[in-house]
C-alpha cells in the first residue's frame, strides 16, 4: 500500500478482495479479476522460460492459465453476458469455434483433475 498515494485501508482492502475474489458478486468489483496467460506474459516476466505458449488456448503447448481463463468465461457466460465491463471478453469468447471450446473444456477438466490429485497427497 506504500506504493500508491490513495492506497488507504478503506479503499485497497475492498477493491483487492472484490476484484480478486469477485466475492461481493460484482457490487464493488464489477468484474472478476481473472487473466489469461497472454495478460500474465504482458504484465510480468513469468512466462519467459515456460514451455507453454501464453497466447494459445488449444493444443499441447497451450497455456494452462489461458485454457482456464476461457473455460471460466464460458462456464459463467450467463452471469457476465450483461456486464458492461465484460463485453469485450464475452465477445472474444463468442469468436471461439465449437471445436475450440470443446478442446478447452476437456483440457480444463484435465487440469482440474490433476490439481485435485496433487492436492490430495
Amino acid at each position: 500500500m506504500a506504493m500508491y498515494l490513495d492506497a488507504t485501508d478503506w479503499v485497497s482492502l475492498p477493491n483487492a478482495l472484490g476484484m480478486s475474489q469477485h466475492a461481493d458478486g460484482g457490487i464493488v468489483g464489477t468484474k472478476p479479476y481473472c487473466a489469461s496467460g497472454a495478460y500474465i506474459d504482458r504484465m510480468s516476466n513469468f512466462c519467459g522460460s515456460c514451455r507453454y505458449d501464453p497466447k494459445k488456448s488449444v493444443g499441447d503447448d497451450a497455456c494452462p492459465f489461458t485454457i482456464l481463463y476461457w473455460e471460466f468465461l464460458d462456464r459463467h457466460h450467463a452471469r457476465f453476458e450483461n456486464n458492461a465491463r465484460m463485453v469485450f471478453q464475452i465477445r472474444n469468447l463468442g469468436r471461439k469455434t465449437a471445436d475450440e471450446m470443446k478442446a478447452i473444456r476437456h483440457r480444463a477438466a484435465a487440469i482440474r483433475a490433476a490439481l485435485e490429485a496433487a492436492t490430495a497427497l
